[in-house]
Parts: structure tokens; sequence; C-alpha cells
């Protein structure tokens, strides 16, 4: 299988669009026998018309907003305009540095040894630092190589634009001589891909300039399209120049991209997008089309199968929902300006309206899948695209409030601010798999599970898993993937996407497989909200049914686990703190399972053994979280941190374990302020004639929740 892979590289291009570089889904490409994608239909709209250059980057009228921006230093929008136009021109006084070969992908850029980032000594020279292994050669000496071609092409953009605002012609031959360069380069760069593969015939993904027709794709869209049109007509651009730039650039790039039909897949959307301007540019007008009616491969189709009905990208990642939408925008945006309207996909508007609803205490969301750091679901250069076309308040408050760049092409007054918007509340998304549960009380408890599809390379082993924030903070964590992208690494597989790294439940101590969950009840009450999901699919013979009842203070998460025959399962959580403690237990030798893939990366720490109620706290400065575990025979009760973001950020966890052919847990999980005392006391769970009986002792009264075979629990509180 090919080595697939995800980036994060440095602010490029006037959008400022983060630049990722994303896996290929492991789904079958579509296949065809030519280079040019087939369309059932075609747009009206002419694409081999002739039009007046700028056309695809902006507007007559978008043009116009920057240059007024520019020329008066007291428009509101002067001071990010002009800040592109001053980058261009600090780039004219340093000389183009064009690497010897195309870049290689920032996962090669770790210690293979410790599974840590390396850090840049100087082009070729790269030390790990932790054990100060040095690294030379390809593919390290490739990565920085790539860092420079993406310098490139952000300093060609932004020259690029300011020829079009100021007219200045050293900026038009700045950006000239960048895609003049590439373009005698092309093809002289060996033909390379993420793996390292030199046969496009075996390993149509790779590419020249870059390592993958992923990379290639966004380069061609944000910035190599973009500055061929926007320096098409400056003085000093002959004919010669155009043909070379269009022959020994565009369409080879077109070309090796085109062979690479991907289908549903993030790749194929930022395919898309750079295919559609380049093949305007080329007069390809098939090709063009093809790009949104392919019945594979187009925009149309990606929006049938690869975003739910709720609007959420296929592989369950906010990153990667964000990462796909600025393909999509891209995309869009071009078409629009080309007479072509696919802004009006329901399913595309509802992309930008969803991640809201996921919003979590501290702002941020859930980090399911392959998601790294603080995800918004979209940029806000994306959504002032979206804002300008369905004008929906309901996004204001996710713009800038001072003037951008992108704020100005769009005409919009960031002086007008909305209304603060409605409170959200408890929501389910059958189709995206996932519940948002909100408590109402002062620690503005938020849980979200997850039990829908298996997001594919990107997905993680993690069905019926969630997470938990409150007093405006991460609390159970979901860890995502590594920073330092460790796709190729063991760590990846053994950790960040298995099932131990999730607050979740093992069986035998193993991964789950691929799998789907069910939703079988949702509700949001007065005072507390509830969802019960299940799972068959994840290990065979199991059935796993879990639930969980959101109350303004606590969390009550109960599972119900059965099988035929006996398995041993392991109850896991992770909580931000700097340790866990417990009440006393009972000794338990040896402390480390013997059978338990990944355990390499888990420091254990503690353990003991009860047949009683246990009692967990992961201690913390600002917030304290108490676990409250009800008696459930034999538990043995281990306890210790696992990384995070990386091998070196550690989130302490707690894995309680039992065995049976069926196993139960009811776990009241309460956060509370510095060393404030928890309200939560003592919690039992019966199970008889099918009902299991979940009775939560606190300090004030005692709540009894129900839960019978089928639909949500109910709650009685005293």
């Amino acid at each position: 299988m090919r080595l697939l892979c995800f980036l994060i590289a440095a602010f490029a291009g006037v959008f400022g669009v983060a630049r990722f570089a994303c896996a290929q889904s492991t789904s079958a490409p579509a296949k065809s026998n030519g280079t040019a994608m087939t369309q059932p239909h075609a747009p009206a709209t002419d694409l081999s018309q002739p039009r007046a250059h700028p056309f695809l980057a902006c507007t007559p009228e978008e043009l116009a907003r920057l240059r007024a921006a520019a020329s008066d230093e007291k428009a509101p929008g002067h001071a990010a305009v002009w800040q592109v136009i001053a980058q261009a021109e600090a780039s004219l006084r340093e000389p183009v540095s064009f690497p010897p070969r195309g870049g290689q992908h920032n996962q090669w850029y770790q210690c293979d040894k410790c599974q840590v980032a390396l850090k840049t000594v100087d082009d070729t020279h790269h030390e790990c630092p932790t054990c100060h292994a040095v690294y030379s050669g390809e593919p390290y000496d490739d990565v920085i190589m790539e860092r420079q071609h993406y310098k490139n092409l952000a300093r060609m953009s932004k020259a690029a634009w300011a020829w079009a605002i100021t007219g200045r012609e050293p900026f038009a031959a700045d950006a000239k001589a960048i895609l003049l360069g590439y373009a005698r380069r092309y093809r002289e760069y060996p033909y390379h891909t993420n793996d390292r593969r030199t046969d496009p015939a075996r390993s149509p993904a790779g590419g020249h300039l870059f390592e993958q027709t992923l990379n290639e794709g966004y380069s061609l869209a944000l910035e190599i399209a973009p500055a061929f049109d926007l320096i098409h007509d400056a003085p000093g651009t002959t004919d010669e120049d155009r043909k070379q730039i269009r022959d020994g650039l565009l369409r080879p790039m077109v070309d090796n991209i085109a062979r690479n039909r991907a289908g549903k897949s993030n790749w194929q959307s930022w395919h898309n997008a750079g295919i559609f301007p380049a093949a305007v540019l080329l007069g390809d007008a098939a090709m063009a089309r093809a790009t949104i009616d392919d019945a594979a491969n187009g925009f149309r189709q990606q929006m049938k199968v690869s975003v739910s009905d709720d609007g959420m990208w296929y592989e369950n990642s906010w990153s990667y929902h964000a990462y796909t939408l600025s393909a999509l925008v891209r995309h869009a945006e071009y078409a629009r300006r080309c007479g072509i309207d696919l802004w009006s996909e329901p399913r595309f508007r509802k992309m930008f309206e969803l991640p809201a609803q996921y919003t979590m205490a501290d702002g941020s969301l859930p980090r399911f899948g392959d998601a790294v750091g603080r995800s918004n679901g979209a940029s806000k250069e994306d959504l002032e695209a979206a804002y300008a076309v369905y004008h929906e308040t309901a996004l204001l408050p996710s713009l800038s409030a001072s003037p951008t760049w992108t704020s100005v092409m769009a005409g919009r007054d960031t002086s007008t601010r909305p209304a603060a918007p409605p409170p959200l509340t408890s929501r389910a998304f059958p189709d995206a798999g996932h519940a948002i549960l909100r408590g109402a009380g002062p620690a503005g408890l938020t849980a979200a599970l997850t039990f829908g599809p298996y997001g594919g390379f990107h997905g993680h082993f993690d069905k019926l898993s969630f997470v938990l924030f409150g007093h405006g903070r991460e609390l159970g964590v979901d860890p995502g993937r590594a920073a330092s992208q460790a796709y190729r690494l063991p760590i990846h597989t053994h950790w960040y996407k298995a099932t131990l790294s999730h607050n979740a439940v093992l069986v035998e101590g193993k991964p789950q497989a691929p799998a789907k969950g069910e939703l079988l009840g949702f509700n949001a009450g007065h005072g507390s909200a509830s969802v019960v999901a299940a799972c068959t699919e994840a290990y065979p013979g199991v059935t796993h049914r879990r639930a969980m009842v959101l109350m303004d203070d606590y969390l009550l998460v109960i599972d119900d686990l059965a099988s035929e025959t006996e398995h041993r399962y392991d109850w896991v959580y992770h909580n931000r703190g700097t340790g866990v403690a417990s009440d006393p237990l009972g000794p338990l030798d040896p402390l480390v399972p013997a059978s338990l893939p990944g355990k390499e990366y888990v420091r254990f720490e503690g353990g003991g053994t009860t047949d009683k109620d246990a009692h967990v706290r992961f201690n913390d400065g600002e917030v304290t979280t108490h676990l409250v575990v009800a008696p459930g025979g034999a538990t043995e009760a281990r306890w210790g941190n696992g990384p995070c973001a990386s091998v070196d950020e550690r989130v302490p966890m707690v894995m309680l374990t039992r065995r049976g052919k069926r196993v139960m847990y009811a776990v009241a999980i309460e956060p509370v302020k510095g060393e404030a005392k928890p309200g939560v006391q003592a919690v039992a769970l019966e199970a008889k004639d099918g009902v299991l009986t979940a009775t939560i002792s606190r300090a004030t009264g005692t709540d009894t929740v129900t839960l019978s075979a089928k639909g949500s629990p109910t709650i009685a509180r005293e």
C-alpha cells in the first residue's frame, strides 16, 4: 500500500491557507483509459471563450477593491493589502534559489529511533533533539528543498498580486522569473513519490516538483495558476514566455495529476481545484468541465459520496474537513469567476454551517481522527468566501473583526459586528456519526461521542470513544495525530490510530477493526442530555453498547459488553492533568498486562485490584477530575500516562480491566475547580430483566438512570 501522508507546511500565498499534504484515500480510484476525465454533461458556460486577464485569480471588482485599499492609507483594509506588497518588495532584494530536485514529504523529517521531529542544523544536517543523531542526504535534505520550493511559490504569488495592484513592473518580472524557472525545470526534476518510488506507471501518486499529485494540485490551485493569470498580460511577458509556461509547467503538471484519479478522496478535491484553472488557462475546456462533472471524480460527485447529509467530510476529522473545504472553495471560486455555480450544492453549504455545532467548552472542535491542534473546521478565509456568497449571518461571528485580504476582496465591512449567536444546544448528527452533549451548569461541561463510519486512512479505531471538556478546558483527551506527522512510523499505527489512545473499551487488549456504530437513542431534556450508541463490528462476536448521560456537574458513562465467550475488557480514559491517584486498592502484580499492543508508549506508574467501587483522581492545579467507578466484580486498575501531540507531551490515563462473558461499567466523571470537593460520592449499577439501573449518590441527593434495551435512558433526580 502506498505510504500516505499529511503535511502542514509554512504559511503560503496571500490567502493564508495552511499547507497540508494529506493521505490519499485507500478506496479504489476510478478507472479510465485516458488522461482526460469524462463528464456526463457540461455546463452551458463556454470555458474556451477568451477573457481579459486576470479573470481567474479575481474579478475586476475584486481587484478594484484591493487597489483602492492599497492606494489609500486611511482605508480600513490598507494594512492587510499593503503587507503583501511590502513582502513582495522585500523579496526583490533577494536572489531566487531553485533546489536541484523536487521536494520530499515532511514525514521523513523524524528520528526513526526516537520518533520525534528533527531539528534543522543546516540544509544538509538534521539533528534528533532526543538522541542527537544527525541525518544527512536524501530524503532528509529533500524536506528542506521542499520548504524552499514552497518559499519560492509564495514569493511568486505575492509578487504577482503586487504587480496586479500597483502596476510596478519589477513585481511582474519577479513572478515571471519564478514561473519560467520552474517551467524549465519541471520535467527535468526526477519523478518521485512520498514513499520514494520513481516509476509513475507503478506509482502514479507522485510528481516532479513535489512528491505527491496532491501537493502539485495544491500549488497549481493556490499559486501557480493564479500567478500566471495575474501577470499574463504584464509588459515584458512575451508570447514565447506564455508558451513556455503553458507547455513546460501547466500542461505537464495537469497531465501528471490527471493520471492519478483518486475518487472519494481529499486528494481528488485538490486535483480538481488545481486542474480547473490550469485547464482554463490552457484552453482545455473539456478537462476543466470534467473537474466538475466527471462521474467518478468531479466536484458534484464529491458532494454525493464524500460529504455526509449533516455536512461533514467523510474522513471524520476536522483537520481534514477544513483542509478539503479549502480545495472546494478554491474550485468553486474559480468556477464562479467563469460563470459556473458550484456554491449552490446543498452539502457544500452545510460544510460551512456544521463545525460551529461541534464547538467545545474551550472553543475548539473535538480532535477526532487524524486531527492536530485546535481546528476550527474551516479557515476564516474560506468562511469569508462563503459569507460573500450565502450572506448567512450565522457565519459572521467566525469572521475576522478586522480587515483581511479576503474581506477586502469580498467587500465586507468589518466594522459591523453581528449580534451574539444563540447558545449551542445538544445535538446528534446520525449521518456524520457524532453526538454532542452540553450541560447548563457553571462548569460548562461538553462531551462528544463518535459512533459513525470509519474514516479510511485518516480515521482511527475509536468507535464509541468520547472527549470531555469543562471549565473552559480540554479534559478527556483524544490525541488526534502526532504534530510531527508520524504516519510512516510505528507510533502512528500502534498509538495514535489504535484504540488504546482513545477513551474507549478494548477487547483482549487489541485495537478495534474498522467499524461503524449505530445511534440507538438521543435526548436533550431539561437539566441533562443523553446518547446511546452500539457497535458490533469493532470486535467479532462482541456487542458493545455505550450510554452517556451529561448532567450539569458530571458525565455518566455506562458500558454494556456481551459475548458468547469470555473476554478481557479494558476500559480506558485519558484526562489532562499532572498525574493520577487512587484510593487504596489491593496489590496488582505484574503491573503491565502481558498482551497489550502499544503498551511500549505507556508509562504505567501504579495500580491495584478491587471488587468494590473505585475512586480515581486526575490531579491538576486548576481543575481536578474525579472518577467514581461502580463495582462490577474483580477490577484491575492501572494508571500512568501516554503520548499526546508528541512522545514527549504526556497525558495521564487510567485503565480498568474486567473479565467475563458480559461485563458492565458505570463511571461518573466529575471535574471540579482546584481542590473543591466533588459532589458524586458513589455509583452503583444493577442489571435486571434487560434493564440497567445506575444509582449515583451525590452529597445533596440521588440520581437514578434507567437504561432499557432500546432508546434513551430515563433520568430521575432526588
